[in-house]
Order: structure tokens, then C-alpha cells, then sequence
């Protein structure tokens, strides 16, 4: 699919044609995944959760205070880009250690006597300082394999986040945002995730596409563990499967969760000349069809979209959705483990948000049973999308 190379191209080290969203370039780098296995210790209690979560907060911390350093050439050396936007990249450093702080603090509640990972000083620049000097040499032996592999996957994903940065303003994305209308995920509770799936419907089950019944399948998943997750619909192949089947039909398939625009066709909103059409025709169709699971939301395909696209939005009443973990279900060099892997991964650093997923694919049907299984016990709450107030950003 083209989507899924221009997803990648905003994550290889080569980012040629910026205004082109649909470009098709070299084959993204093999990607580095978490072992969670290398964790010595059930995640199975709300401490344990928090443990796990200091221990990936320090982690990529180290990654970020070493990037600190790091002038203009040698990022543009180590993400192989033309040009570096270092505003912006001052701007997103600034960002991560205001959260990576408040999160290591609410962390660091639970933290009773010898327990591994705990500040030992009340102080807000105990992170910065620690995570300066955090290697294997200053953790129980235990923890040292699981510390090898997460300072690997950490970079990597530090990598991730700074070249989105590099790039903005010219190419923009999920790195930031423009206004107050604009949802990333941070303003959640911490422990709370909110499901969403981009790139549906599929066609159902019995047709002879690839990814057929896959929209139908996760609905079940979902269904089957009592979440109510929010999906954005691509105009053209909801009003497709609209014209096969009826309004009841669609609106048994959604019954339950919260359904928004992902635009008419799959194409970068930020260039396309036809983005407010695109907007208000899918918005349109999906609430004519699904009065009851209807949000007035739009997530721009790539997170792109034009920065002063919040008037518009804002008169139309429909709230822009980001997302600030990215389970990289779309990446079809990754097995349904190492998504998973991935995604318990960045629940555990950032600890709240919006987690995205496709529908599309077929990894999120089976890696999202196998995280609500592993997060039973650990006081994680899945957002109810219809607790969700779509109306402004704030509380």
C-alpha cells in the first residue's frame, strides 16, 4: 500500500520529496523492538507497573540527555537528514523531559525501601542528573540484559521522535501541535489508554481482498474485552461498503465505538488542495450513516495537516486527533510479538495516551487481547470513547 511507505519514509533515514506524502523511497531500516521478556519481574500489580515504568523512563532519558549534546552536524549525521530544524528539535527535547519528569515522579509514588530504580532525593533534577550517568554498572545484575536491549530500542525510538522534529515545519506530524483544538494524548490520566484504529472499513469477510475482514475482526477483539475504542474511516471504502450492505449494517458493525473521519481518500492533508472537502464529506457521510457512534473528529492521515487548519476545524465543531504512542501495527516487517512488545514498551514510558492502530492490518486484532491480558492487574484503565469530551482540549 502507498500509505505504508510514506509512513515509513517519515521514519528512514532518508526523506527526499517532503511535500509529497504518498512518495515511494528506499525500504525504512530494520527496526529495533524491545525484549520484554528480558524484564526479570511480572508486571502483574500497580507497583510493578510503576517499577517497570521508572526503570524504561530512565532508560531513555540516558538516550535523550546523551542526544543533548549533540550539535547540528552530528544530528544531521546520526539521522541522515539534508537539514535539521533545531528549533524545533529544542522545542520537542524541552517537551520529553517536562513529561519523562512528571511521569518519573508519579513513578516513584510506590517506591518503599531497596526498591530498584527509586530517586533518592526529592529533587525535580534528580532525573536529568541520573539519567546522565544511569548504565548497568548502577542496577542489580538482574536488570542488566533487559538494560542492554532497552538502551537499543530506546535510541531507536528517540531517533524516531527527533527526525519528526528535524523535519517540522515542512513536513509535520504527530511530533507537535498547532492549537488547543489539536488532541496528542498527554492530557489523559495517568494509567489511561485510549484505543484508536485508522484506515477502515475493510471489505467483510468472504471478499477476495487481502486485508478483508479485518475491520470485522477487530470490532470482535474489542467487543470480546469490553473496550470502546474510537476508529477513523476513510470516506471512500466506508461509502463502498456502505453501497454493498445498509445504514443498519454499518451501524451493527460500530455498534459501541466512536467513529471519526480519516478524510475521503488516504492522502497528506497538508498538500492536498481538496483537504476541507475531504473533511467535510466524510464527516458528513459517517454521521448521516452512525448518528449514535458519530465523534466530531478528524486524525489526518500521517498527522499531517495545514497549520492553520484549526479555524477551520473549530467552526465545523470537529476536534483534530493525534496520537503520542505508535504500536507500528502498519509496519508489515513486524511480527504481531514484536508489536506488541513495542507498544508495552512505550505504555510503560509514557504511562497515559493515545495509542494508534489500524484496522487495516490484521496485528492489532491479536496484539490488543494480549496487552489487556497482561495489564489485568496493574490499575490501567482503557478509555471509554464516549467519555471522551471531542469538544475542546482541555478538562
Amino acid at each position: 500500500m502507498i500509505f505504508i511507505c510514506a509512513r515509513k519514509i517519515a521514519l528512514t533515514a532518508i526523506l527526499v520529496a517532503l511535500a509529497a506524502a504518498t512518495s515511494i523511497a528506499a525500504d525504512a531500516t530494520e527496526a529495533i523492538i524491545p525484549h520484554r521478556a528480558l524484564w526479570p519481574d511480572p508486571v502483574a500489580s500497580p507497583a510493578a507497573f510503576d517499577r517497570a515504568s521508572r526503570a524504561e523512563i530512565l532508560a531513555f532519558a540516558h538516550e535523550l540527555a546523551e542526544s543533548d549534546a549533540l550539535t547540528e552536524a552530528a544530528l544531521n549525521a546520526r539521522l541522515t537528514t539534508d537539514a535539521v530544524d533545531m528549533p524545533s528539535i529544542e522545542r520537542t527535547r524541552h517537551k520529553l523531559w517536562k513529561l519523562l519528569t512528571d511521569n518519573y515522579a508519579i513513578a516513584s509514588r510506590s517506591c518503599v525501601a531497596a526498591e530498584p530504580f527509586c530517586p533518592d532525593s526529592p529533587d525535580p533534577e534528580y532525573l536529568r542528573r541520573e539519567a546522565i550517568v544511569f548504565s548497568s554498572t548502577r542496577i542489580p545484575s538482574r536488570y542488566q540484559p533487559w538494560l542492554a536491549d532497552a538502551a537499543r530500542f530506546q535510541r531507536s525510538y528517540l531517533d524516531e521522535l527527533l527526525l519528526l522534529a528535524a523535519v517540522m515545519p515542512h513536513r509535520n506530524s504527530e511530533i507537535a501541535i498547532f492549537n488547543d483544538n489539536e488532541m496528542p494524548g498527554w492530557d489523559l490520566p495517568d494509567r489511561e489508554f485510549l484505543l484508536t484504529f485508522d484506515d477502515g472499513p475493510t471489505r467483510p469477510a468472504g471478499d477476495e481482498a487481502l486485508e478483508a475482514g479485518n475491520t470485522d475482526r477487530t470490532l470482535a477483539a474489542l467487543r470480546d474485552n469490553h473496550i470502546n475504542a474510537a476508529f477513523f474511516a476513510i470516506g471512500e471504502p466506508f461509502a463502498a461498503r456502505l453501497r454493498d450492505s445498509s445504514s443498519e449494517a454499518m451501524q451493527t458493525l460500530y455498534s459501541g465505538m466512536c467513529v471519526g473521519s480519516h478524510g475521503w481518500v488516504h492522502e497528506s492533508h497538508a498538500t492536498s488542495p481538496r483537504w476541507k472537502e475531504s473533511i467535510a464529506s466524510s464527516s458528513k457521510l459517517i454521521h448521516d450513516t452512525l448518528p449514535e457512534a458519530y465523534a466530531p473528529a478528524f486524525r489526518p492521515p500521517y498527522g499531517q495537516r495545514p497549520p492553520d487548519s484549526g479555524t477551520y476545524l473549530k467552526a465545523q465543531g470537529v476536534k483534530l486527533i493525534l496520537w503520542n504512542i505508535d504500536s507500528h501495527d502498519w509496519d508489515d516487517s513486524l511480527k504481531i510479538a514484536e508489536v506488541e512488545q513495542r507498544t508495552m514498551s512505550l505504555m510503560l514510558l509514557w504511562r497515559r495516551g493515545i495509542v494508534l492502530f489500524h484496522d487495516y492490518f490484521p496485528r492489532a486484532q491479536k496484539v490488543v487481547p494480549r496487552l489487556v491480558a497482561w495489564l489485568a492487574q496493574d490499575g490501567v484503565t482503557w478509555a471509554d470513547c464516549h467519555g471522551i469530551n471531542w469538544s475542546h482540549r482541555g478538562p
